[in-house]
């Protein structure tokens, strides 16, 4: 069994060297051979398998989804879970605000590096991929580095209201992550409090993840392009 959410930019471990294996079996050289480090030589390697599927554009990009992975598992002889592993069912989740934190941004940074290091996403999505990409800059955005921060205006603002006195649907947290978001990309070992600052982060690194593949393709990330949804 793979589990897609280790297959992922930046990560090392056994799932990583099961892909990479498979890819070279299917032809696609990997210079270093199958480390268990995704790197950018297997990404480009995973761009490859992508066009050998007739994938283009930015579904080509060498960040894995669930269908290409299961299609080179069909091949190599695995199964893939697609499913995020500490997800959680939004009856559980928990809408009780914080208490005490500072509204700035060097609060902000503590909370995402503790974030990354649970999800193991790489320190450079705090400090800045390569197109300048970053979580701080979508925090800003999203919250203005305000950890009890809830949107009750947008389209998500639906529902029964809360012991926070918002609609069950709204947009909540640092980093303005909706209940099913953050059920769905919930981390294993956080707190089930939606407003909980390492658990919303966390969520939100695991959707990244999931939808986008890697920081650098969020809008909303980039210092360098204009705010939008992500």
């Amino acid at each position: 069994m793979v589990a897609l959410s280790n297959v992922r930019f930046g990560k090392r471990n056994e799932d990583v060297k099961a892909t990479q294996a498979a890819l070279i079996a299917v032809g696609i050289g990997i210079p270093a051979g199958a480390t268990g480090f995704f790197g950018e030589q297997t990404r480009t390697a995973y761009a490859a398998w992508q066009r050998m599927l007739g994938l283009t554009g930015s579904a080509a990009d060498g960040f894995p989804g669930c269908s290409s992975l299961v299609k080179l598992g069909a091949r190599a002889g695995f199964v893939v879970d697609c499913r995020h592993p500490g997800a959680i069912p939004k009856s559980s989740v928990r809408f009780s605000t914080n208490s005490g934190i500072p509204v700035d941004e060097t609060t902000a940074r503590a909370f995402a590096e503790e974030a990354c290091d649970r999800t193991g996403a790489p320190e450079s999505w705090v400090t800045g991929v390569g197109n300048g990409a970053n979580l701080l800059t979508l925090m800003f955005r999203e919250s203005s580095f305000k950890p009890n921060a809830v949107n009750r205006n947008d389209v998500n603002a639906t529902g029964p209201v809360q012991s926070d006195g918002a609609k069950l649907n709204c947009s909540r947290g640092y980093a303005q992550v909706i209940p099913d978001t953050f059920a769905e990309n919930h981390q294993a070992g956080t707190s089930d409090r939606i407003y909980d600052p390492v658990a919303n982060i966390a969520a939100a690194i695991n959707y990244i993840w999931r939808r986008y593949g890697d920081i650098s393709r969020v809008q909303q990330a980039n210092p360098h392009r204009d705010p939008a949804p992500y």
